[in-house]
């Protein structure tokens, strides 16, 4: 079945599919709507839409590696799973901080939005943010913490930039869907419960990864 449904893409097709293959098992989401620095506007991927047209194809070859393949409509976002534990990518703490205090800032900002529509916030909102709900023991995040965070995350098809640098207060930066199944809803009162007491919270957060290849929400 896998045979013939690869044989039945040509030589370009053929290589698309090995990209995206690369491409989840190396960043795990893909989503569809994604910002294109050339248009200065947001397009549909085509990538996402590839898959969405090979649907079986990429299915049947990721189950044979001990993966699923999955897809949430709501949000247009594909990402795989796995039945074995081994994959896991292990953040530091202070990635992980900023993983949580994205997720927790999508998910107020989308309570004012169209399901459809990007949710965008600078940098300095990100550090104003960090510095509110005193997750951190500095006043202020190093120049190297924050680049290297960023890049991390928008490594995992989480965020994206828009313009601009990381360390940059006036950067803006695309805080994508595929959050949402990143970092569970259970992780974010997990921490929430635990935020007041700072040196509590750094514990839980040690404790807390971007599982890549387990069941999400």
């Amino acid at each position: 079945m896998i045979d013939k449904l690869y044989d039945e893409l040509n030589v370009m097709e053929k290589e698309v599919f090995k990209k995206i293959i690369n491409q989840l098992l190396g960043k795990t989401f893909i989503v569809n709507h994604i910002y294109d620095e050339n248009k200065k506007t947001s397009i549909m991927n085509p990538d996402y839409r590839f898959v969405e047209r090979n649907l079986d194809l990429f299915k049947n070859y990721l189950e044979l590696g001990g993966w699923n393949l999955e897809r949430n409509d709501n949000y247009e976002v594909i990402y795989i799973t796995s039945n074995y534990g081994y994959n896991k990518a292990r953040l530091d703490k202070f990635t992980t901080i900023i993983l949580y205090l994205l997720r927790l800032m999508f998910d107020q900002k989308r309570e004012n939005i169209n399901l459809t529509d990007q949710i965008v916030v600078s940098v300095s909102e990100i550090i104003s943010t960090l510095n509110e709900i005193g997750a951190y023991e500095k006043k202020k995040p190093s120049v190297i913490e924050l680049r290297t965070a960023l890049k991390t995350i928008a490594g995992f098809n989480i965020i994206q930039k828009v313009d601009g640098q990381y360390e940059n207060p006036e950067t803006k930066i695309i805080i994508l869907p595929s959050i949402l199944f990143a970092v569970t809803a259970e992780s974010i009162t997990k921490i929430n419960e635990t935020i007041k007491d700072t040196k509590e919270a750094e514990e839980v957060v040690e404790e807390e990864e971007i599982i890549i290849g387990e069941d999400v929400e």
